[in-house]
């Protein structure tokens, strides 16, 4: 009696179907899906750092033109400010008049007004001089720095002794602040004479 023994075909008697063999290896087509991976994960960085760094670039040239923008509001108002202070006394109170004028000055500006205050006061208690003014208009028109040139267009209303009924007088005037630290001081002040 003969036995037969079943034999069960090893890989290698196997003969490929037509579709294994097409197929590439499976670590082949795993190492290009890693490397598409890779190369798609770099580029994203890349793009992401870029864009990181547009952002911020286009941020702070923005903060840096809203705070120049900001500095020559600040400058305009504070030269509209010692304006109207400058343009408005009454001859019954001097006082108030040079202690409105000196506030938010410079040392050397506080100088100049020490320097007339016995000729003013004179001028206008004699004179009998009372005066208002209002800003019409302000804009800086120059910058150095933190130092800001303002032209101001002003008008003063003022009655003496001489003319009882007030009057208007329309004025220019150039007022230069300076921004020291965290604070606007006047540092100059007067009559804009069209560059003479």
């Amino acid at each position: 009696m003969t036995t037969e023994v079943e034999q069960t075909p090893t890989e290698s008697d196997a003969s490929p179907t037509p579709d294994a063999a097409t197929k590439p290896a499976p670590s082949t087509s795993s190492s290009r899906t890693r490397l598409v991976a890779i190369v798609v994960a770099v580029l994203a960085t890349v793009a992401a750092v870029a864009l990181g760094v547009q952002w911020h670039s286009a941020s702070s040239a923005l903060a840096a033109e809203r705070g120049a923008a900001l500095d020559r509001t600040t400058a305009e108002n504070t030269a509209r400010a010692y304006t109207e202070r400058s343009l408005t006394y009454d001859h019954t109170d001097i006082d108030s008049f040079f202690a409105g004028v000196e506030d938010g000055t410079t040392d050397a500006l506080k100088e100049r007004f020490a320097g007339v205050r016995d000729v003013l006061t004179q001028i206008m208690t004699e004179s009998q001089v009372v005066a208002s003014g209002t800003v019409d208009a302000a804009t800086v028109t120059a910058q150095d720095g933190d130092s800001y040139t303002v032209s101001v267009f002003a008008t003063q209303q003022t009655q003496n002794l001489q003319q009882p009924e007030p009057g208007s007088v329309p004025t220019l005037l150039t007022v230069t602040v300076e921004h020291t630290g965290d604070q606007w001081l006047v540092a100059d002040y007067g009559a804009d004479l069209g560059g003479q």
